[in-house]
């Protein structure tokens, strides 16, 4: 019998931390929850039920040879972070593809984890040709186009330091927009002919919450009515965020 919990155990929650994992890098709730239950029915499970949204995932197992067991994780951290995802995707089709054991999962969820994610110059690099490139969309003269990049590659830093921090996600768009504000119109008061406005939006484009609407959307239109609305609002929270910032910015200079 305790045998029979260890493994039960030791099924759901290593289905649950691969889950966990690809809910806070970006993956779509229905995405997660498909993916946990193949995975426990590959671990051995024949009822597997499961419920997610945002923050929390409840998955309950029970099988011929596995003991009924329900477990909870909260989410706390969110790193949107595609290649993760894509490594995390792959290993759950392995899982259900090989008939992979919780222990061997496990292992590769570690080697997943233990990965080095993006540098900061290559988040540098990503985010200075975002404001470059929207700002050339928008308009943007090549002097523009070079305060813009300056910008965001300086923008980087600033986000890293406050990701890694326990502060308010919305907090810390909120720093980062009023900083950006800030730099656009100094740097546009400091050599001539640059234009703020332009310099701006194409730094605002960094924090856009793109992914996060998108996916409020395939949601919405999965079913899941309440995913979708929270990510929705989300998305709608950060956008007002984004402008308070850059607007609070403006004020103050």
């Amino acid at each position: 019998m305790e045998a029979e919990v260890r493994e039960s155990r030791k099924a759901l929650q290593t289905a649950l931390n691969i889950g966990a994992q690809m809910l806070s890098s970006g993956a779509e709730i229905s995405r997660v929850e498909d993916s946990i239950v193949r995975m426990c029915r590959a671990f051995g499970a024949e009822t597997v039920e499961c419920f997610a949204i945002t923050y929390v995932i409840v998955v309950t197992i029970s099988g011929e040879n596995l003991t009924e067991l329900t477990e909870i994780r909260r989410i706390n951290t969110f790193d949107r972070n595609m290649y993760k995802l894509t490594e995390l995707n792959a290993l759950s089709r392995e899982i259900c593809e090989t008939q992979m054991n919780p222990e061997q999962a496990s292992q590769r969820l570690r080697e997943i984890e233990n990965r080095k994610s993006y540098s900061l110059s290559g988040k540098m690099f990503i985010f200075a040709l975002i404001s470059l490139s929207f700002t050339l969309f928008f308009g943007g003269s090549l002097k523009d186009m070079a305060v813009s990049a300056l910008i965001g590659g300086l923008i980087a830093p600033v986000e890293n330091v406050l990701s890694r921090s326990a502060m308010n996600r919305f907090v810390q768009v909120f720093l980062c927009s009023v900083v950006a504000g800030l730099l656009s119109i100094v740097m546009a008061g400091i050599w001539r002919g640059v234009s703020s406005e332009l310099v701006s939006i194409g730094n605002i484009m960094i924090f856009i919450p793109g992914v996060i609407f998108t996916c409020a959307v395939q949601e919405i239109f999965s079913n899941n009515m309440l995913s979708g609305l929270t990510r929705l609002a989300e998305a709608v929270i950060i956008s007002l965020v984004i402008a308070t910032g850059f607007v609070l910015a403006n004020v103050l200079l």
